[in-house]
């Protein structure tokens, strides 16, 4: 795959380091730890604090008798046991093996004078890219500043991501160009961008820097819960130390600023307009330009203005680049949806019930006799997926790796199972749900869920018959007060639904504890639906005869059962899917072993 701007790759594979911080000396490193360990206990926020770093290093604070001449005029209050224990801890602080850096050539301001005492200027970070804070970097792990560094920026995005966004075509294709021998990634965490620059990094073996937002002595646990035990050896820098000094809001605006300070090239994806983002940017082009690599999309929207900004804005330091004409990428064939729940937004239903077909469609189908398992889109990884292996498949533009509420089930198919969870329900028993809505019925139970941001239920999932269910364990869900849970026996308290002012009473829940394998739902003539996929799926049932007729549309990928159908069994269960389009495609991936239901026959 190539640029449509064809000198980019060879740029950034040929550029020298140009490096925008000095680390401190053993002595001068001591000094700040000690000065950190203080004011940590005095609950100083962070932007207090590196300002008072900023006058450390100005005044050349180098020895401790000159760091304690230090301390006890900024804090008169110093005693000689709390000196004692600063200095302990710094010296445990740099046996950990943690390192100090300063910005080079950063101005150093002295008490009572210029930008930190003017009342008239706001302590901001965004009043300076390197000062007043952070004045220092807290670093650990094996720093090589020897390649040039590039920093990935990109806006906050939806939860649900597609695996063919733009964005993310560019970034693929931006990363196939980059040769870990001369170039490494300046990167961070806390949002998914970050997070798949990280991936990247961590399968290509191209070198990476990660800029926190959180405290350096934090980072190797962190890491490990994103990307496993392989990530603790990874280099980090924080302004941050041993605590959090910085509030939930503030962080993630100083680590960005951080970043494009330190980055000696700058891929921007997609930036809104007027954010917090492309103002840190615009600062720092403004005083120290460097190369930027924009991404110029097809169509200008807010999500993306920011964009067009920088390239107008800096014509001289920002590279336009856009994909190309023709597009090889591996998400192509995605499994694409018709649910009008997929497009995230609860104006498609105008606060009016839906009802997805007319139940006359499958006038065969005694709806009754049935338990229904809806599947929903899954924002992050599925149950029993790493969020590291989601962040591949998202890389590798896997076809599934949209996590839509069809491609959920056609997880559920391959694994064989559906997995039981533990979310919102009282207590840590895992639990699968069921409703006795048939699909008809979805605008009963079918709501917008503004903090989820997506549809409570959407028309796709495994119908299985209730008595096949019951065998298995499965029971109505309790609803009621807190007073009705604790007169439970706690083996039935998995059951329980708090119902109060927002009752869920509605939705007509059944639940079954624990995982369920599709092969252990089976019929009196012993058909079993096995995850070995050996069963037809185009057997379509005559349940209310108990007699069996093939659908006369065979999806592509599923074959006819050569063997003629008993007629005396029941069929135990079906998959069921909006369109006769996602049924072939469901196909196209695998053949699930039960028959699929097209609830909107016309499509």
């Amino acid at each position: 795959m190539k640029f449509l701007n064809p000198s980019i790759p060879k740029f950034l594979n040929s550029s020298t380091r140009s490096n925008p911080i000095i680390q401190l000396d053993v002595q001068t490193a001591y000094c700040v730890l000690a000065a950190s360990a203080f004011m940590r206990r005095l609950k100083i926020p962070g932007m207090e604090q590196h300002r008072r770093f900023n006058r450390l290093l100005g005044a050349e604070v180098r020895t401790e008798s000159d760091l304690r001449s230090w301390m006890h005029e900024s804090f008169p209050a110093l005693s000689a046991s709390l000196w004692e224990n600063c200095r302990k801890q710094a010296d445990e602080f740099l046996e950990t093996g943690v390192k100090v850096f300063r910005w080079e050539n950063a101005p150093f301001v002295e008490e009572g004078r210029g930008d930190f005492s003017s009342p008239r200027l706001p302590l901001s970070p965004s009043s300076c890219p390197f000062l007043p804070c952070p004045a220092v970097l807290f670093g650990k792990g094996g720093l090589n500043f020897d390649l040039p560094l590039l920093a990935v920026f990109n806006s906050r995005k939806p939860r649900l991501i597609s695996p063919d966004s733009n964005w993310l075509k560019a970034l693929r294709s931006f990363f196939r160009s980059l040769d870990p021998r001369k170039i490494a990634l300046a990167g961070s965490t806390g949002t998914l961008t970050y997070d798949l620059a990280g991936a990247h990094a961590m399968r290509s073996g191209l070198p990476q820097l990660l800029v926190a937002p959180f405290p350096v002595l934090n980072a190797d646990r962190e890491l490990v819960k994103l990307y496993g035990e392989s990530a603790s050896g990874i280099p980090v820098l924080s302004c941050m130390l041993d605590s959090v000094t910085c509030s939930r809001k503030q962080a993630p605006i100083c680590r960005d600023r951080i970043l494009g300070a330190l980055a000696n090239f700058h891929l921007v994806l997609e930036i809104r307009s007027r954010g917090n983002l492309l103002a840190a940017l615009e600062e720092i082009q403004a005083k120290s330009p460097r190369p930027q690599f924009v991404f110029e999309p097809e169509l200008t929207n807010p999500s993306n203005a920011g964009n067009r900004a920088l390239l107008t804005k800096f014509p001289e330091h920002a590279h336009g680049f856009k994909l190309p004409l023709t597009q090889d990428s591996p998400a192509a064939n995605p499994v694409q949806t018709h649910c009008p729940a997929n497009r995230n937004s609860p104006r498609f239903s105008n606060g009016r019930p839906r009802v997805f077909y007319h139940s006359s469609q499958h006038d065969d189908i005694a709806w009754s006799d049935y338990l229904f398992h809806y599947t929903r889109a899954c924002a992050g990884p599925w149950p029993g997926e790493t969020y590291h292996q989601y962040l591949l498949n998202l890389l590798d533009g896997h076809p599934l790796a949209g996590h839509s509420a069809l491609e959920t089930l056609v997880r559920i198919i391959q694994e064989g199972r559906i997995r039981a969870s533990s979310r919102m329900v009282r207590g840590q028993e895992a639990v699968i749900s069921w409703s006795s809505h048939p699909p008809q019925e979805l605008f009963v139970m079918r709501k917008w869920n503004r903090a989820l941001v997506r549809w409570t239920v959407e028309p796709y999932g495994v119908a299985v018959r209730r008595d096949i269910l019951r065998t298995l364990g499965a029971k109505p869900a309790i609803y009621g007060s807190e007073q009705v849970y604790s007169r439970l026996v706690e083996s039935e308290r998995y059951r329980f639904q708090l119902s109060r002012s927002a009752s869920w009473r509605h939705e007509r829940e059944w639940r079954v504890r624990g995982d369920l394998a599709l092969d252990k739902i089976s019929v009196r003539s012993q058909q079993v639906v096995s995850h070995e996929l050996r069963v037809t799926d185009s057997f379509t049932p005559n349940l209310r005869s108990g007699a069996g007729q093939f659908d006369s549309a065979v999806a592509p990928g599923c074959t006819r059962h050569s063997q003629p159908v008993d007629p005396q069994p029941v069929f135990p269960g079906f998959v069921f899917v909006q369109t006769k389009e996602e049924k072939a495609r469901i196909c196209s991936y695998v053949n699930p072993g039960l028959s699929i239901v097209a609830l909107d026959a016309s499509r």
